[in-house]
């Protein structure tokens, strides 16, 4: 009797389950399913707008083999997708993590801090993001110099001529590059930084404060606590928020490929290279989220 009962409040979850995702899987169907069948169905076809539609004149693997072979443009963006998305998860991972470290103590006003280091991701949506770009006090703070274009000798104080500045003799020029690109993106960074912070917020609240008991019965300092228990209990989301930057940054609308797959799509121009773009870029993606999990799960560890 008591199995039947359980069996029947399992299939009653099960059926409230799918009543929840209903309208998510009716969505995905006819607004997602559909353009991403036909978007790789152009991929194989010339695509020309005519005046009732559009005309399909099949190239078979030909779209694949010019942005391969051909478009030197196509290769150049994919390599600064791939550095961009590196920059991005070393930085974001980290000052995410150390964040909410820090939000996630007991101290006054700490509901108040969590919600300034979520707004940018609330300011970041919709029209604001559209807005903020002319915007001379965001311009500055994503490292962009307004005064530059006027003339203005304050422009030489940037933080990244800073940087460059006091490592020119000590680092290689490449790796200044890479950190003065990293500065310069700070706001950005401090954006895409907000999911990543709450689910570390939520990993660390999840730790049973009895682990630190013990840890602090055996005379283990606040740095071996962090290393020996804080850490490897957090490992699981560290992997979760990797796979969710990687992809995140990936498809950004900052990033230079993605920026121009949009701008020929929306140009009604060269449909057929695009989607053939896009779908080569797809498989990239898979393939680098694979290795990352691959990589960074041999490390995971699982408190059962």
């Amino acid at each position: 009797m008591a199995k039947e009962k359980t069996g029947r409040l399992e299939a009653c979850r099960n059926r409230s389950g799918y009543v929840f995702i209903t309208p998510f899987l009716v969505g995905f169907v006819f607004f997602m399913l559909i353009p991403i069948v036909q978007s790789f169905w152009f991929s194989f076809n010339d695509v020309h707008i005519v005046e009732n539609g559009y005309e399909l004149l099949a190239r078979e693997l030909e779209n694949y083999r010019y942005v391969v072979a051909v478009d030197t443009d196509y290769r150049q963006r994919l390599v600064e997708s791939f550095v961009m998305t590196f920059r991005d998860t070393l930085v974001v991972i980290p000052f995410s993590f150390f964040s909410a470290l820090i939000l996630s103590r007991r101290f006054h006003g700490r509901t108040l801090a969590r919600a300034i280091f979520f707004l940018p991701v609330i300011v970041s949506t919709g029209v604001l993001a559209n807005t903020d770009s002319g915007n001379a006090v965001m311009g500055m703070m994503m490292g962009r110099d307004p005064t530059t274009a006027s003339g203005d000798p304050l422009g030489t104080l940037s933080a990244s001529g800073l940087i460059e500045f006091l490592l020119a003799e000590s680092m290689p020029a490449e790796l200044i590059s890479f950190v003065t690109a990293a500065t310069d993106g700070i706001y950005d960074i401090i954006i895409k930084s907000g999911i990543q912070i709450i689910i570390f917020i939520s990993a660390l609240n999840s730790i049973s404060p009895s682990l630190y008991e013990a840890s602090n019965i055996e005379g283990a300092t606040a740095w071996e606590n962090f290393w020996k228990v804080t850490f490897p209990m957090c490992s699981p989301y560290i992997l979760l928020n990797t796979v969710y930057t990687v992809i995140d940054s990936f498809t950004n609308t900052s990033n230079p490929l993605i920026a121009r797959v949009r701008n020929e799509l929306m140009g009604l121009t060269n449909f057929g290279s695009a989607s053939a773009a896009a779908w080569l870029y797809f498989f990239a993606i898979f393939i680098v989220l694979g290795a990352v999990y691959a990589l960074i799960s041999r490390k995971v560890f699982y408190y059962e």
